[in-house]
This record gives C-alpha cells, sequence and structure tokens, in this order.
C-alpha cells in the first residue's frame, strides 16, 4: 500500500498493482461521499485528483450521471477549449454544439450515451442535417463535428465521467474526392497577359507562383517578406484573413474579420520568391505606398489592401477576380484554382511531391500525390511513349 506524498490526498496501490485515489465529495444532504479515481502511475491518479478538486473549487465539477451532452459539451467548451484552439475552430464548435447537437442526441446523458445513438444521430444528420433544411450534411461538416464530439467525450473519458468513449467506433460516410480545377500551360499565359494592368496584377501573379490559399495571401504582411537582391527572396506564413461568425449575437455585424494562426502546424512555412517575382514585389511595394500616402490612408502593413486601405475581404476578392476572368473571357476556376495551377505546374516541371508539399503547406507528401494523382497519371503516360520506338 502505498503512502500519500506531498498533500496529494489518498492515494493507494492494490492487489491488482493499479493505484486509486479517493476525493470527498459534498452530496446534497450535508454528508460527504467519496469519489474514486484509478490509474496504472500514482502520478496518474494525482493529475486526476488535482483536477477534480480545482473543479470542486472552481465550482465547475458535474455529477457524470446527472448531466446531459449538451452541458457537458458548454461546460468543456468553455472550460478547455476557450484558450488551446483558434478562434475560428471555436466559434465553429459553438455552431455544432448549439445549432445540431443541442436539439439532436443533446438531451442525452452521458452516462446514457452508446455507438449506436450517436451513429443514428450521424446517419440522421446526412440525410437532413443542413440548417437551412435543404438537405443532409456535408461528409466534411459532419466529420468536423464527430472529431469535436470524439475530443469532448476523450476527456469525459480521462476525468472518468464515462467509463469509455462511445463515439470511438463510429462509421463516417466517406468524403468524394472533388474534382481538382486549374489552368492549363496556355490558360495560365493568357491569364497573366490579361491581367497585366490590372488591380488584382500582383495578386494573382502572387498566387500563380507561390501556392498561396487565398486567406493567407491577404493576410500576409510586409514584415514576412524578405527581397535580396542576390536571389535569395522569400516570405513567411504565419497568419491568415479570414471571415468568419461574430461571436457576440448581439453585435450588428454578424460577421468579421480575423488575422488568426494558420490552419495547422504544416501551413507555419517559408516560400523561395522567384526573382522576378521577387522583383515585381518591390516595385508593388513602391506604389502602394505612395498610393496610401497620397491618399491619408493607414498603413496597417499588409501586402494588399482594398482601395481604402483597411483589410481586403476574401468575399470582396473572389467577386473582383471572377469579374477580372468575365471580362477577359477566361474560364472562371476559383481564386482556390490558382494554388492548384501553381502545384500542377511545379509537377509538370519537375519539383519533387516532397518540395511541392512543404511549399503548399500540406501535411504529408501522401496528401498531396492523393491531391494531385492527375498530375502523376499524366507524367507517367508522357514518359511511357518512349517505348513506342520499341515496337516500329
Amino acid at each position: 500500500m502505498g503512502r500519500n506524498a506531498n498533500g496529494e490526498g489518498s492515494i493507494i496501490k492494490d492487489k491488482r498493482g493499479f493505484w486509486r485515489g479517493a476525493v470527498s465529495l459534498p452530496s446534497n444532504d450535508g454528508k460527504y461521499k467519496k469519489k474514486y479515481v484509478y490509474g496504472k502511475t500514482r502520478k496518474e491518479v494525482a493529475d486526476k485528483m488535482n483536477e477534480l478538486i480545482n473543479q470542486l473549487r472552481t465550482n465547475t465539477y458535474i455529477e457524470p450521471c446527472k448531466v446531459t451532452l449538451y452541458e457537458w459539451l458548454c461546460t468543456w467548451l468553455d472550460t478547455y477549449c476557450k484558450n488551446e484552439v483558434r478562434m475560428t475552430t471555436y466559434i465553429n464548435y459553438e455552431t455544432y454544439i448549439h445549432k445540431h447537437i443541442k436539439e439532436g442526441i443533446g438531451g442525452y446523458r452521458l452516462c446514457d450515451l452508446n455507438t449506436i445513438l450517436i451513429q443514428q444521430y450521424y446517419n440522421e444528420k446526412s440525410k437532413n442535417g443542413r440548417l437551412d433544411g435543404k438537405g443532409g450534411l456535408s461528409p466534411k461538416t459532419l466529420k468536423n463535428i464527430h472529431d469535436m464530439l470524439h475530443r469532448a467525450l476523450e476527456k469525459a473519458v480521462h476525468l472518468e465521467m464515462i467509463p469509455k468513449n462511445p463515439s470511438a467506433h463510429i462509421t463516417l460516410p466517406k468524403r468524394q474526392k472533388p474534382n481538382i480545377r486549374y489552368y492549363t500551360a496556355e490558360e495560365q499565359k493568357q491569364l497573366q497577359e490579361a491581367i497585366k494592368g490590372e488591380k488584382l496584377e500582383m495578386a494573382v501573379l502572387m498566387l500563380l507562383y507561390t501556392g498561396l490559399r487565398q486567406g493567407e495571401l491577404l493576410g500576409l504582411p510586409w514584415s514576412n517578406v524578405r527581397i535580396n537582391h542576390n536571389g535569395n527572396s522569400y516570405i513567411m506564413i504565419t497568419q491568415a484573413l479570414v471571415r468568419t461568425r461574430n461571436p457576440d449575437t448581439n453585435a450588428p455585424l454578424r460577421t468579421l474579420l480575423l488575422i488568426t494562426p494558420p490552419k495547422t502546424q504544416h501551413s507555419i512555412r517559408t516560400i523561395p520568391l522567384l526573382p522576378k517575382i521577387a522583383e515585381r514585389l518591390e516595385e508593388y511595394r513602391r506604389i502602394q505606398a505612395e498610393y496610401l500616402a497620397e491618399n491619408h490612408l493607414p498603413n496597417i502593413g499588409l501586402v494588399f489592401t482594398a482601395t481604402n486601405g483597411k483589410e481586403y475581404d476574401p468575399r470582396d476578392f473572389q467577386r473582383e477576380f471572377n469579374n477580372l476572368l468575365k471580362r477577359h473571357n477566361i474560364r472562371e476556376i476559383g481564386v482556390h484554382g490558382l494554388r492548384h495551377s501553381f502545384a500542377t505546374r511545379s509537377l509538370q516541371n519537375g519539383m519533387s511531391v516532397k518540395t511541392l508539399s512543404t511549399i503548399l503547406g500540406h501535411n504529408s507528401c501522401a496528401f498531396t500525390m492523393d491531391v494531385y494523382c492527375h498530375i502523376d497519371q499524366d507524367i507517367a503516360a508522357a514518359e511511357l511513349n518512349c517505348l513506342n520506338g520499341l515496337l516500329e
């Protein structure tokens, strides 16, 4: 039997070799009852006890078999997510919890949840889950909801509110591979000719020759741009500009423009600039500075801004880009299609998958090849043509 150490409380080692700790909980009749926690090591038990004691002190402890899923998700979101996830992720979680789960399975007690209930809930959401009533949720949205729910229930397991995670063996609908739209080499030349002198010229060139996401482009600060005349110019991606729902439901604006960290840790990266792009960017900086000074507009430090000097709203950027394409009778592929065009040209001209994956900020080379497998097939077909001579 183990003795208490450093005021940890009652911690012992049982006959099976597991550690057990006990914390006294107040009950409705004014008396106390024991709450037991278990673990493979003394430290694991001590950590669980300390967390439980802290919940009692801060009045955030909830009886496992009384709390509903919705109540637990609200507590989990406020206690464990507020300072741990990106604001956009937090806002999405709020929507999933209050708009989807609350009226679905939110009323079930944690101890009554099971895998079949959750599976049936997802199945229904895939058919009739949209908030506007126009069909089911997409596989991507369902996966996002599931990932959040799984994390929250995993925390409940850790706190010994439930014995196991009922969302662990769920079958989600498969995501259909999206149709990748990109410009051919000829179409890209046509676009580059069309944008000469246009307001979006520099922005489009950056997208075509760096593969940035739209939010990364519009959130790029000049402080992250390094232009060296010896040819070693580059940009550093550390943030993105996004439009997201306003968490203040009483505010007059339903959405906000926010500068946020990139999507993932892999998205924080350094991207080399071609010398000609670096030269054009340096000239663009001079022109931008003159424009802001002449019009007495504030310099907010971003590379690409709206005509009023403020952040470039992604919706406005998309609309202006599409209008540019229509004026010049160029096929519309969306702003993100420029990123796909960069990836396609890069692979066609011999860039390694590993290098491309790093530049794009992907999690793995496998993901990059899965997205751009059409290029791999095209290259394989072209290289196979070298065997034609053997048939003659």
